[in-house]
């Protein structure tokens, strides 16, 4: 009879999910990276229901405009048109220390549009730093996590595609150090 696990309060979580991964496992410890980093650091999201902009809007038959992406639904959209670097942005309203962007791709399909993408942010914007690029290309419906190369202090979270393209996506979240 198997035994039920039970885990002491002094174990550390990450250590033991560690000891039972297998080391051909990169995405399960690249789960664990992240959890890590977490552990050390409380971040909070922070652009949700916050004023948001997009460079243009593909009109479909349904709504595509840029607060949609940063209303909570992930199975809501926004959509540019095909542009020369199009781009959606979200005000959050005042200076947050920002830490990690987050994208949940478009599911339905075109997720490989999503390439070549700058994540800027800044406190005014004419003072905007990379916090990462994403070469990409995208995958249907994926969910990518974004650390910035360092913490960016910023009001401005802009995502820019380099190059002729649309940008689609389900939602952006914005977490910031507390």
């Amino acid at each position: 009879m198997e035994q039920p696990l039970v885990l002491s309060a002094q174990i550390n979580i990450s250590e033991w999910l560690e000891s039972k991964l297998d080391n051909n496992t990169s995405m399960l410890k690249e789960i664990l990276t992240i959890l890590r980093k977490d552990n050390t650091t409380r971040l909070k999201e922070v652009a949700y229901g916050k004023r948001s902009y997009q460079s243009s809007t593909y009109i479909h038959g349904h709504p595509s405009s840029s607060h949609l992406a940063v209303n909570g639904n992930i199975h809501t959209m926004i959509h540019t048109t095909t542009e020369n670097s199009p781009y959606w942005e979200v005000d959050l309203g005042r200076i947050y220390r920002i830490k990690r962007v987050e994208i949940y791709n478009r599911r339905d399909c075109c997720g490989d549009r999503l390439h070549d993408l700058d994540i800027t942010v800044g406190p005014s914007h004419n003072r905007m730093s990379l916090c990462t690029h994403y070469t990409g290309p995208g995958i249907n419906g994926a969910h990518l996590i974004f650390d910035c190369h360092r913490t960016e202090s910023g009001r401005y979270v802009n995502l820019r595609i380099k190059e002729g393209e649309a940008i689609n996506l389900m939602e952006d979240k914005v977490y910031a150090i507390e």
